[in-house]
């Protein structure tokens, strides 16, 4: 066992706990965190972005979904910790894995980092406490970040914030409540038109909000708010707060109703309101909200994706000229390489995530991140896959390629025109309004399963608006999501195979909910392919596509080549028209 499970596995012990659980989390259920609340990553050594690790006094479990068990199966070794791949037959949930093996006898954990929904369900299951003294044994822990608030312009936003606000309050009378608190910090970002760099690639601010009918508190560090942000919260009614006197404020607002969402509100703060009158339970109140997008919105991102698609085109004509002249490029120089050329573009704010450039087998591993030690040479042969996005001010990207680098094997190219296919049949799709990402599923892995293939990731999911690159809203995968779908979500389209020690493959395009039509059977929608980055034709056989398929990418095509010619250069056209041929 390493030194730092060992340590903690003797803290249990002097502390009568028989086991203790380390989430991948912070007080706002982020999907990604800060570096302050990184325990899990700092304990295991596994760096992914999901996971569980789960210790008792005498052994140690980190549970984690299929995009990391190739990842996890490598940064765990000699640490004694198993990896339980989650998803697989056979594989319990740490909840049920950890009753065999402490019974009813006391766990551990911080309350703090686990919504109300999420701890209520352990306790039917576990004797927990709640405890975040463990956490001290974090030598040298990252302190919180102090990135300064920037006001995100209406001119980008589309809508006031006090427009907004008085939405919320619509729904705080329709529910009956006095106040509601937001802890979602996307949420908070949209809301009040804020933006920050708490947290890598995520614009966000850590933060807490609290509406009522005739107020609006944002509880947040003092020096994160220079004068022009005090200003702009003094004409907008707001008050500031301090971060850590949120649960102080609920405690005074005894005896009034509380809207609040059990996913996303961590249990601390849910039992510092159990003097309330109500709590009244509204999940995704303000995310559905922010999902949905005005024209000032759509419009930014049409304007994102010309950035990132002549990003994209000037990038393939350096990385095809360069392979060809037999110049060293590796991963980590396409990534570098990708940077550079987002920076020049204007309207720039960050990267929407690092950027994943997997070659050759490095693909087969869902969030790869090439390191000094994994860096590899790019050879005239196999697939990279390259999924990367960016910030800007008019809006957030995502999209992944996959990229012959030379010769091709036959499995390589039928691998991926069957994700081709698939990416179509999904991207093509109308379906009626209150259809569920679960329900449309199917359409991008059917010509998979026909083979008996499968991946086991999502197909898609919602994409912020200058927030967030996973908006945590709308998801289209098979498991069942609530969430109808309706015009103006923003959504990804991203299937993919992955053969592990061979290649990887995924294409994704961000794409708009559209209206289509109307019948006597009600509205149909469809998508509205936003991004502009050329598809690998060199990788298709053609002989597998139908007609329809091989009109879509010439369709595709003409609109990428008559978008972009204007900001491209002669040469970078000329590139763009060689790859760009009509199939």
């Amino acid at each position: 066992m390493n030194q730092k499970i060992s340590e903690l596995q003797k803290w249990l012990r002097s502390n009568n706990f028989k086991a203790c659980i380390i989430p991948t989390a912070d007080p706002h259920q982020s999907e990604y965190t800060e570096e302050y609340y990184k325990l899990r990553a700092y304990m295991s050594g596994f760096t992914g972005s999901a996971g569980t690790l789960v210790i008792t006094d005498s052994k140690a479990a980190l549970f984690t979904d299929s995009r990391y068990h190739i990842q996890a199966s490598i940064q765990l070794q000699g640490s004694g910790i198993e990896l339980m791949k989650s998803g697989l037959p056979g594989v319990p949930e740490y909840p049920a894995w950890l009753k065999d093996e402490v019974k009813d006898a006391p766990v551990a954990a911080n309350a703090a980092l686990f919504s109300t929904d999420s701890w209520e369900n352990l306790q039917d299951e576990l004797n927990l406490t709640d405890c975040s003294a463990f956490e001290s044994l974090w030598a040298g822990r990252t302190p919180l970040c102090d990135s300064k608030i920037f006001i995100h312009d209406v001119k980008y936003s589309g809508e006031e914030t006090q427009s907004k606000l008085n939405r919320v309050r619509d729904i705080l009378r329709e529910n009956g409540a006095d106040f509601c608190v937001i802890s979602n910090l996307d949420d908070i970002a949209w809301l009040l038109n804020i933006r920050g760099a708490d947290v890598a690639f995520n614009p966000v601010v850590r933060s807490y909000v609290a509406v009522t009918e005739s107020s609006c508190t944002l509880f947040c560090d003092e020096e994160k708010a220079d004068i022009g942000v005090q200003e702009y919260m003094d004409a907008n009614n707001i008050e500031l707060m301090p971060y850590n006197s949120i649960a102080a404020y609920i405690e005074r607002m005894a005896g009034k109703s509380m809207l609040f969402d059990r996913k996303s509100l961590s249990y601390n703060l849910y039992k510092a309101a159990e003097k309330c009158k109500d709590r009244i339970n509204l999940p995704l109140f303000i995310s559905r909200l922010r999902a949905v997008k005005n024209e000032t919105e759509i419009e930014g991102y049409h304007q994102s994706m010309i950035k990132d698609g002549v990003v994209w085109v000037k990038f393939l004509k350096w990385f095809t000229e360069g392979l060809e002249s037999g110049e060293k490029i590796t991963e980590r120089s396409v990534m570098a390489k990708i940077r550079e050329l987002k920076e020049a573009q204007p309207l720039f704010v960050d990267e929407s995530f690092g950027t994943i450039a997997g070659y050759a087998e490095h693909g087969a591993i869902g969030h790869y991140a090439a390191s000094a030690e994994s860096d590899s040479v790019i050879e005239r042969k196999s697939f990279i896959v390259i999924d990367t996005g960016t910030h800007y001010l008019t809006g957030t990207t995502d999209t992944t390629r996959t990229v012959a680098c030379g010769e091709l094997t036959d499995e390589e190219r039928t691998d991926y025109t069957l994700v081709l296919k698939g990416h179509i049949a999904l991207g093509t799709a109308i379906f009626p309004v209150g259809t569920k990402g679960s329900q449309l599923d199917i359409l991008a892995r059917q010509f998979l399963w026909q083979r008996s293939m499968n991946y086991g990731h999502g197909t898609g999911h919602g994409v912020g608006h200058l927030l967030n690159v996973h908006e945590g809203y709308a998801w289209l995968r098979p498991s069942e999501n609530d969430v109808k779908y309706e015009a103006g979500l923003t959504m990804t389209d991203e299937p993919g195979i992955y053969r592990e020690g061979r290649h990887g493959i995924r294409i994704e395009n961000t794409v708009l909910v559209t209206p289509h039509s109307k019948s006597e059977f009600g509205e149909f929608l469809t998508f509205e392919h936003l991004t502009l980055a050329p598809y690998c034709l060199e990788a298709i056989i053609t002989d597998m596509l139908t007609p329809d398929e091989k009109l879509f990418i010439n369709n595709y095509n003409k609109r990428l080549k008559n978008t972009l010619k204007e900001y491209l250069s002669a040469d970078e056209n000329l590139f763009l028209e060689k790859i760009t041929y009509e199939i």
